[in-house]
């Protein structure tokens, strides 16, 4: 068969503007690592997601940098004299991880900085508060989850993230001033949970209109 040249370029694109997607409702929560995680996300009739499981804790407000995940593969090349290029690569390590910047100094936020298990905060997220740092040999796991959304009612989308075993593994430098707003500066590292067998999971959901 006779290679055919395209006749007019953009009558074949196949591209989608519902598909472009900027998240500016957003939550992330946290729970303890012995909270049990949802079997599945999102409700099959709505397609909107269905409630935080008992125990998680919504942090509040994060900054306008929003969460940001980073991506890593590590891989090792084996070469042979007769070749210049590798003759096989192999993936050694990958990871994962989730920075955000939580904008409430709140009872909460203030316990995951501290490195205390969520059933060690108060039951209250504006609640007072005072921890004490001591002698620490690591930082907990926890459970994650976060969902944010796009769009309002039957045109909105929802995205969910769940971590199954994850730790706070970086923190930055905490700022006191008269301009700036105090956050709290916070990595999650991202491991599998040896239970289920999970690490993370990412699922997005379209929501549906019922009873049409």
């Amino acid at each position: 068969m006779a290679d055919t040249p395209i006749v007019d370029l953009a009558k074949i694109l196949d591209d989608n503007n519902k598909l472009v997607h900027k998240w500016g409702t957003q939550l992330l929560a946290i729970a303890d690592y012995s909270t049990p995680m949802p079997e599945r996300f999102f409700d099959t009739t709505t397609g909107k997601p269905l409630t935080l499981p008992e125990g998680f804790k919504i942090m509040g407000y994060i900054t306008t940098d929003g969460q940001q995940s980073s991506r890593s593969i590590e891989s090792s090349d084996t070469n042979m004299v007769q070749d210049l290029e590798p003759v096989r690569t192999d993936m050694t390590g990958r990871t994962r991880t989730l920075h955000v910047n939580f904008g409430e100094s709140n009872a909460w936020v203030k316990g995951l900085a501290h490195g205390k298990p969520v059933s060690a905060w108060p039951s209250a997220k504006d609640a007072d508060w005072e921890y004490t740092d001591g002698e620490v040999t690591d930082m907990p796991y926890y459970r994650l989850l976060t969902i944010a959304q796009d769009g309002v009612g039957d045109d909105a989308t929802y995205r969910i993230q769940a971590g199954y075993r994850v730790k706070v593994t970086d923190q930055g430098d905490q700022t006191l001033n008269r301009s700036d707003v105090e956050v709290e500066d916070t990595t999650f590292g991202f491991y599998k949970d040896p239970d289920s067998g999970k690490t993370y999971t990412e699922a997005q959901s379209k929501a549906k209109k019922v009873g049409v």
